[in-house]
């Protein structure tokens, strides 16, 4: 009876004021009421998704120390850090090491007893040997996932800030890492969101909290190199994706990775270094003109490849991979790469490790 008086003065004093509506968008438990909703003005349409231009780019970067070299990619968007993420590669024992795809064609060029493995993909027994060695009780993938979370939504101008105190306010600033190097691997998120300011991105629509990005290794072209790809997920969508590849090539011609003048250095056999096709598009082209006659940079190809997969579904995607070769290359506009469809494939794998 309570709530049915309450409802009848409700409704009366509409009609005396001349104004509709009385009620609670609440339920009232106790007196078992039911929830309501409060509808939208009919000539009130909901607001479009707010638009703006997502760009993608990626550091190779000296973050800790002289042994070991971070690959970083951040999205952004305008001047502002949407996602980013970690990991660094370095040469460990052989035995207990999840070396990168194709090791075993790589082998040739490292020392004996050495293999090139991912921090991440060996997380158990790196973080292990961190906790041995300076007694860390946070794991290396954790403390990458933090400073991941604690770059998401940051202006470039606040991480610039950051990098420019001491070391140890960095650390404090991070919740949840305790590397001493937080410093350098803030400073590789910065290093790959500017590169990323310099392209063209793609325009979004959509809320870029349901984006999720995803780095992944794979053998996309023969046995002598591996592709570090990665791609920023809408749910089924490719939004973006950035390609390259590392391969040993001659020392005396090659860039080199990240502390290939330093202590990495140690890990090559003679005459050899590990190089980014991207950062070394110019000789590594000129020798894929020598050798087999193409007319298109690998850097062109791999941004080819980037653009076709832009605002595909990963169903799409799966599908043109089940055709030839031939037609792989023929859809994909600007690309002559034999192994075209490895590279696709390798999108398809890190989407799939982003949703």
């Amino acid at each position: 009876m309570k709530a049915r008086k309450i409802m009848s003065l409700c409704l009366a004093a509409a009609v005396i004021i001349g104004m509709v509506g009385c009620g609670s968008t609440e339920k009232d438990s106790a007196q078992g009421g039911n929830d309501t909703q409060t509808e939208a003005p009919a000539d009130k349409e909901k607001a479009p998704a707010e638009k703006v231009t997502l760009k993608i780019g990626q550091a190779n970067f000296a973050a800790h120390g002289t042994k070991a070299f971070a690959v970083v990619t951040s999205v952004v968007k305008d001047g502002e850090i949407v996602l980013a993420y970690i990991d660094e590669f370095q040469y460990m024992d052989s035995a207990t090491t999840t070396g990168v795809p194709n090791s075993e064609g790589m082998a040739e060029n490292i020392v004996e007893g050495k293999v090139l493995g991912s921090k991440r993909d060996n997380n158990e027994t790196y973080s292990k040997n961190m906790a041995e060695k300076s007694g860390a009780t946070v794991e290396i993938a954790t403390n990458f996932d933090a400073v991941e979370d604690f770059v998401k939504g940051k202006k470039i101008s606040e991480l610039e800030e950051l990098v420019g105190k001491t070391p140890e306010e960095a650390v404090d600033a991070v919740t949840g890492a305790t590397l001493v190097d937080t410093q350098g691997y803030i400073k590789a998120v910065l290093e790959a969101a500017k590169k990323a300011e310099a392209t063209t991105g793609v325009e979004f629509s959509g809320n870029v909290e349901d984006l999720t990005l995803a780095q992944n290794y794979a053998a996309a072209h023969g046995t002598k190199s591996f592709a570090i790809t990665s791609t920023l997920v809408n749910k089924d969508e490719v939004v973006l994706a950035y390609i390259d590849e590392l391969q040993y090539m001659a020392a005396d011609t090659t860039t080199g990775v990240a502390n290939s003048d330093a202590d990495l250095a140690a890990n090559y056999v003679e005459g050899k270094m590990l190089g980014s096709k991207r950062d070394n598009a110019e000789s590594y082209s000129k020798n894929m003109t020598e050798k087999a006659g193409s007319t298109v940079a690998i850097d062109a190809n791999f941004d080819a490849i980037q653009e076709f997969v832009q605002g595909k579904k990963i169903s799409e995607l799966e599908e043109l991979t089940g055709k030839t070769a031939e037609e792989v290359i023929d859809a994909v506009s600007g690309c002559t790469l034999a192994d075209t469809t490895g590279y696709v494939t390798a999108v398809i794998e890190a989407a799939k490790a982003a949703k």
